[in-house]
């Protein structure tokens, strides 16, 4: 008999998610954090560096030169990042693999490749390159998204009354488009913040202090010739390191990517509950299964599975901001395998923001049943009412209502009832039931506005 094979594809055996079940949604995200994507990077570095030192001693390069290595990066694919894998097995070092690799390319400038450097020189300017871009074309377009998302659903909901909780317990009213405004204000804070954010680079070899370059050339000025290279690099340039580069402004970036998450992560929470209370509906596919066993459901499952990959995202972005403060007197390679894992906590967290703006799209907030729910808890009035009382001199206004109150739930006849009961004067009481008529709302939908309003001044001036 003879066997039939299955061409499976690769995702089946992926380890992570992240290259596997969720490859569609951020693949395009190996042009930041693959193997090959850090390869590359290497290669741009030690040609525009090869550049940078030649311009520097006068050599004169002649233009075709000059054009063949522009071309060894722009048309750099796959063979060539074998062909480099093939000589690190060899050497065992990455970076000597790709020094020997462009060395066949630059005739009788190859001594000056790689020239006075250390390896993590070309690996901290890669990196730094790197998460820049990947912050600058995917993150904040990213996070803007969903921030536009949730600015698009609080203007559509700022009068729209929802009974508030706290401690979960019913509390005075509010408005939806209130709280989902200040989620993205908040956030928005938070995009200005990392927006501004410079990710910084270094180049001054072994320990850090330039040895082999001042060696070679003792008459050049590398404390500032140096910082121009790394400006030109589009980074801020480090000139007090040891052998590697001080982390602040990754730890910085990493900081305020998970205080955004952990803001996410109280909105999936939010999200959950009032889905539970039937406050809104989500849209779902004719085949779109809830349960395997029960046909009704429609399961809140990308708030769920966003609050998942935030958690993810912040165990690691928490371990990061941690572990790259510490390393062993000049160098130790502790934090070689973190940077590598730099794109999980990254894919992880744009999944979340990506399925969350999907998932707020979906949904239809459900003014009748928040506005019943509001009716039923008549008793949440009661904070007004021992407030007007207070201003009108009742002795133990707060302990009046209290003792009628407390514990007990009302419909909005039955606290107007108590309030009648209550009141010092008709006028009193005509009043309080002129509050609970237009909901109790506050400034609340003053404030949605407000905050919609500056979250876009935000968006507009951090990122056009």
């Amino acid at each position: 008999m003879v066997k039939r094979y299955i061409i499976v594809s690769s995702e089946l055996f992926a380890i992570s998610p992240i290259d596997g079940r969720y490859k569609k949604e951020i693949g395009d995200l190996h042009k930041y954090f693959s193997e090959f994507a850090l390869i590359r990077e290497r290669v741009y570095i030690e040609i525009k560096y090869l550049n940078f030192i030649l311009r520097l001693l006068g050599k004169n390069v002649d233009s075709s030169l000059t054009k063949a290595l522009e071309g060894v990066y722009e048309d750099f694919d796959v063979e060539d990042a074998t062909e480099i894998k093939k000589l690190e097995e060899k050497f065992d070092h990455d970076v000597k693999a790709i020094e020997v690799y462009l060395e066949k390319f630059v005739g009788e400038y190859s001594p000056y490749v790689h020239f006075g450097l250390t390896s993590e020189d070309v690996n901290n300017l890669a990196y730094g390159r790197l998460l820049t871009r990947f912050m600058k074309e995917v993150y904040l377009p990213a996070l803007v998204a969903l921030i536009k998302s949730l600015v698009k659903l609080a203007t559509r909901h700022t009068d729209s009354p929802m009974l508030a909780r706290t401690h979960g317990q019913p509390a005075s009213p509010t408005t939806f488009g209130k709280e989902i405004g200040l989620y993205a204000y908040r956030l928005a804070r938070f995009l200005r913040r990392i927006s501004r954010i410079r990710v910084s680079g270094k180049l001054n070899g072994a320990v850090g202090n330039f040895n082999a370059l001042v060696a070679a050339y003792p008459d050049i000025d590398w404390i500032r010739e140096v910082p121009i290279f790394i400006e030109e690099l589009g980074l801020e340039p480090e000139l007090f390191s040891t052998q590697i580069l001080p982390y602040e402004s990754y730890i910085d970036l990493f900081n305020n990517v998970a205080s955004v998450n952990a803001i996410l992560t109280n909105l999936c929470r939010d999200m959950w509950m009032y889905y539970s209370f039937g406050y809104f509906s989500l849209e779902s596919e004719k085949l779109q299964v809830g349960s395997s066993t029960m046909p009704h459901k429609v399961n809140p499952k990308g708030f769920e599975n966003s609050e998942g990959n935030l958690k993810l995202a912040n165990s690691l972005l928490h371990l990061y901001a941690n572990e790259l403060l510490v390393n062993r007197l000049q160098r130790d390679l502790s934090d070689s395998t973190i940077r590598r894992n730099f794109g999980v906590a990254m894919a992880h967290s744009i999944l979340a923001y990506r399925r969350l703006s999907r998932e707020l799209g979906r949904l239809t907030f459900n003014k009748k049943r928040a506005t019943e729910d509001l009716n039923n808890h008549g008793e949440v009035f009661s904070e007004a009412l021992q407030t007007i009382l207070r201003r009108e001199g009742v002795n133990e206004a707060y302990f009046k209502v209290l003792g009628k109150v407390k514990g007990r739930t009302y419909t909005l006849k039955q606290i107007e009832s108590i309030a009648r009961s209550v009141s010092p004067s008709p006028r009193v009481s005509k009043e309080f039931e002129t509050i609970v008529k237009e909901k109790y709302l506050g400034l609340a939908p003053q404030l949605a506005r407000m905050m919609i309003e500056q979250t876009k001044q935000i968006i507009n001036m951090n990122v056009n």
